[in-house]
């Protein structure tokens, strides 16, 4: 099950004391449980669990000072699980009210028993509605893209799966296959884009009706998506095997832009999956950040002289090929340049650096990579630990605030806004919305992003000092706007 980025532990996982693990609601239980929590009757929103604990939201503020006893009980599909009493244990306010932790005082929570009972309720559902209750709840107009987006996959499939094999009889060689994948590419790509955009209008009659979004979304997961499981883009991104679809390795697949898989079928729609529009948009934004790094470089030389230090800190940095990239374009320059690479998968990290330390040394480069391993809990909820206050010249995040509410993404800009030194500037990514491209990742790659409006992304900055200079400019490729901002004095947000 994909988790929220605002859950991912990272190293922070392996800390040295034990404490019992907390689980978000909608990562702990299917999309049928319908968890209800009642405090002493009333029904309030439950947000995460653990074995001796849980909080839950409160839109009116909270009730209860910490350290008051509570009577709670919780029900999952609409069978009680637990009852019994909790202290209060703390309250973390929010724009839109505040976020309750308790500790149990009677009994404990035990999760896998949780999940089993939540899993065999799920069955029973299923084999009473069954798969003619699911297709009930689909639009019909949506079942008939679906189906002609099947015949479309499994027409193609059956007529290049067919031709392989002729030619590999024939004696072709990978060359040739290659050649072939390349004139099937070339032929298929607008059709299925096209088919594509249909779909995504489609879903957007319904993607406010709660009920029907997750039947949709189970009915394109059961017919579509076990047809394109060989497909190497489409099984990292669904499978998620670090946790989340959008991967250093998914990143390096947009970077490449090869034809991967292990027939010509699945390198056909493998780089299909690449030329996606936000796939694409992966690319441009990279050169994007190239030259407002060269420019930003450029400033610091000019102020500061041929002896400075330019520093620069990537926040979710994957495969930092933004870095790799400036370094072999740039080659040298005076003083020296150091990068924070910070990311909460080690492997990323490995990755990052082995490019980037390669081009250095290629050049002998006068740069310094330093990484940085933290988790997106510990990045959203405790800022980023990077040196002193204003001691960055430029910070950048391409991906991560496609994930994060609001509120929290206004909290970590502003600490990133202390980390800029007087004269420096930050770039944060956001997808441009609304999309008319977002079927794809949405149902096909079970990837669900927040797509902002330019305004939306404006809004971002909201807490930041008057003095902060803000634009919103969108990347060359049309996908991504960016949230640039300017420290033009100093002084810290809060």
């Amino acid at each position: 099950m994909v988790k929220s980025y605002e859950a991912l532990m990272g190293s922070l996982g392996r800390s040295m004391f034990y404490r019992p693990e907390r689980q978000r609601v909608r990562e702990l239980l299917s999309r049928d449980a319908r968890p209800k929590l009642l405090i002493n009757g009333v029904e309030y929103p439950l947000f995460d669990v653990s074995m001796n604990g849980l909080s839950f939201l409160t839109p009116n503020g909270p009730q209860w000072p910490i350290g008051n006893t509570i009577d709670l009980e919780l029900l999952l599909h609409e069978e009680p699980i637990y009852s019994g009493t909790a202290h209060v244990a703390r309250i973390e306010p929010g724009p839109r009210g505040s976020r309750v932790g308790v500790g149990l005082m009677t009994g404990y929570l035990d999760l896998p028993e949780i999940r089993r009972r939540d899993d065999q309720k799920l069955l029973e559902e299923q084999m009473d509605r069954g798969a003619a209750g699911q297709l009930a709840k689909v639009p019909e107009s949506y079942r008939e893209k679906v189906t002609e987006i099947l015949h479309f996959f499994q027409y193609y499939r059956r007529a290049l799966d067919y031709h392989e094999r002729r030619f590999r009889a024939e004696g072709a060689t990978d060359s040739d296959l290659l050649a072939f994948a390349q004139r099937a590419f070339e032929a298929l790509r607008e059709p299925y884009f096209q088919l594509h955009r249909e779909a995504t209008l489609e879903a957007l009659k319904f993607m406010s009706e709660r009920e029907v979004l997750v039947a949709a979304k189970e009915y394109t997961e059961t017919v579509l998506v076990p047809l394109t499981l060989d497909v190497p883009l489409n099984n990292r991104a669904y499978l998620k095997p670090m946790g989340y679809p959008g991967d250093y390795q998914v990143m390096l697949y947009y970077y490449n832009k090869s034809f991967e898989g292990d027939s010509v079928f699945a390198k056909v729609f493998h780089r299909i999956g690449i030329e996606h529009p936000l796939a694409h948009g992966v690319c441009t934004r990279k050169d994007y950040i190239v030259t407002l790094m060269e420019d930003e470089h450029d400033r610091v030389l000019a102020e500061r002289g041929d002896a400075c230090e330019f520093r620069v800190a990537s926040l979710g940095c994957g495969p930092a090929r933004e870095v790799s990239d400036y370094v072999a374009k740039r080659r040298t320059w005076p003083g020296r340049a150091i990068w924070t690479l910070i990311d909460q998968e080690e492997e990323a990290l490995g990755v990052a650096f082995r490019a980037c330390k390669r081009e250095i040394g290629e050049w002998s480069s006068p740069g310094q990579l330093d990484l940085l391993n933290l988790s997106f809990v510990q990045m959203i909820n405790e800022g980023v630990p990077l040196h002193d206050p204003e001691s960055q010249d430029y910070i950048y995040c391409t991906g991560l605030f496609d994930y994060i509410k609001e509120s929290r993404a206004q909290v970590l800009i502003c600490a990133l806004y202390d980390l800029l030194a007087p004269g420096g500037m930050m770039s944060i990514g956001n997808a441009i919305g609304p999309q008319d491209c977002f079927w794809t990742p949405e149902f096909l790659g079970d990837w669900s992003m927040i797509y902002r409006t330019r305004e939306q992304v404006e809004r971002l900055g909201a807490r930041l000092p008057e003095s902060a200079a803000i634009e919103v400019t969108a990347e060359p490729g049309n996908a991504y706007y960016f949230l640039n901002v300017r420290k033009t004095k100093g002084g810290l947000c809060a």
